[in-house]
This record gives structure tokens, sequence and C-alpha cells, in this order.
């Protein structure tokens, strides 16, 4: 059931009970709808919230801009307001930036992450582009078709969540998620780094597309992207890597039974 409450700006779902709790949140310029499938599945074992962030599709949009701190603090509103003592983040591509900054706060809250399709390790010069290319309005909509494209294959099935669930934001949005998401990589230079400022350190699951970082480094594979992540996991025992069979930049909607499967394995075999 949508929902929007008086002590939070932001629509969400609440379904299912059990705990901990899973908090599911989009990335920039896409609706909750992309986590509505995972949603379901999930919430036959346990509570599941999924929300719009600030300013997005059902959820309250400020007149002036905001930032990635605002959409921080509206979150933080809600769970408060939800009256949950613990739970996991599922956050996909940039959100976990968002996710970072709840656990940092929420250090005794937020007991694990998982990570969808989240550039871990430093990104490729193109990446920085493509977000300068956001924040131009002559050059916006070509570059945010071009991330459709590389995000579905050029797949005409695989495209459609894409333009069902991000196609629908102007150039404000996408503006602004190119500054938001830039300044997150430009303060820590990669989301490993950040992780590991967080102290006492999270539990974490990062879920990736091998197709998808092949093609955004433009390498016949994702070794190179795997061994960085392996060398931390070596060194960091509380971050854990699950590779899936997924094509496209959505595997929540594209393999959804796969991902419930691993975030639960997740949940049952690892510590908090």
């Amino acid at each position: 059931m949508d929902k929007l409450i008086k002590e939070s700006k932001l629509a969400f779902d609440d379904i299912g009970t059990g705990s901990p709790a899973l908090l599911l949140f989009p990335g920039w310029c896409a609706d909750r709808g992309i986590l509505a499938a995972l949603m379901e599945v999930e919430s036959k074992k346990r509570r599941v919230i999924n929300i719009d962030l600030l300013g997005h599709n059902e959820s309250w949009c400020p007149e002036s801009d905001f930032s990635s701190e605002d959409i921080v603090c509206e979150t933080i509103k809600l769970v408060d307001s939800l009256n949950i003592d613990e739970f996991v983040t599922v956050s996909v591509a940039h959100a976990g930036w968002i996710a970072i900054e709840l656990r940092r706060r929420l250090v005794h809250r937020v007991s694990k992450m998982v990570f969808l399709e989240w550039i871990i390790i430093e990104p490729p010069e193109i990446f920085f582009e493509t977000l300068a290319k956001m924040q131009k309005p002559e050059e916006w909509q070509s570059s945010r078709d071009a991330l459709f494209a590389a995000w579905s294959l050029g797949d005409p099935n695989l495209v459609k969540p894409f333009l069902r669930f991000m196609a629908n934001y102007d150039f404000d949005m996408w503006a602004r998620a190119g500054r938001e998401i830039g300044k997150s990589y430009r303060e820590f230079g990669s989301a490993l780094r950040s992780l590991e400022t967080l102290a006492p350190s999270p539990t974490v699951l990062n879920i990736y597309s091998s197709t998808q970082i092949k093609n955004l480094y433009s390498q016949p594979d994702d070794t190179k992207y795997f061994e960085a992540q392996q060398v931390f996991a070596n060194k960091y025992s509380w971050y854990h890597i699950y590779r899936s069979t997924a094509k496209s930049h959505l595997p929540s909607v594209e393999v959804t039974q796969e991902i419930a499967n691993a975030i639960e394995s997740f949940l049952s075999n690892t510590a908090s």
C-alpha cells in the first residue's frame, strides 16, 4: 500500500513482518518501482520498506534545490517514524552514498548493507564525462539515452524498466544527480574508501553484473574489478561479493529471485 505520512515527506510501501527489516531505495532519477518485485519476494520472509527518494516520483518535491544531505535527513525521519530499531539497507547504484551516510549516523541500527550495481572502485574517466554531460542543458538527454542503451545492452526488453521508471525525470533532476554523485566520488575517491571510514565496520554485500562492469571499463571481462574487491575482502572480512547473472543495470527487475536469494544467504550466513 502506498503511503505518505505526516512525519516524512517520502512516499513508500511497507509490507511483510520479521526482522531485520529491509529498507529498499532506488538510485537518483528512478522510481521505487524498480524494486517492487524484490519487495514482494522479500516480504514473504521479513518486513520490507520500499521508498521513493525525496523529490522523486510520489515523494514530496522541494520547490528549491536539494541535495544528498536532504535525502539522508528525510530518510532518517521516515525510519524513526516507523519505529524501525534495526534494518538492512538495499540500495541501487549511487544511492549507496545515501546508505553509507545512514550507517554513519545510525550505526547501531543499520546492521548490514547491500549494494546493487554500484561502481565500488574508482570509476573510469568516461563516467565523469557522463556526469558532466548530465549537467548541460544541451547534452543531458542524449547522455541519459546513452546510459539507458548501455544499461540495457540495447535489448528492447531489458530497456523497458528504464523507460518506465526513469524516463520521466527532467534536466533539473539529472543535473542534480550528476552534481551529487560527482561530489561523493571527489570526496572519497571510491565507495570502498568510503566504507573504510565507517567505524565500527559494517557488514556489506556488493552485488554486481559482470557484463555491465566489462562494458563500463571496456575490458574483455570483469577480472580486474573482481580482483580489486577480493583484495579488499581479504583485508576486511566484513566485505562480501556476489556476481549476478544479470545482463542489465537492474538485476532487481531482471533476476529478482536470484537477488533475493543472494540477500537472504548473506543475512543468514554473516554476523552483524
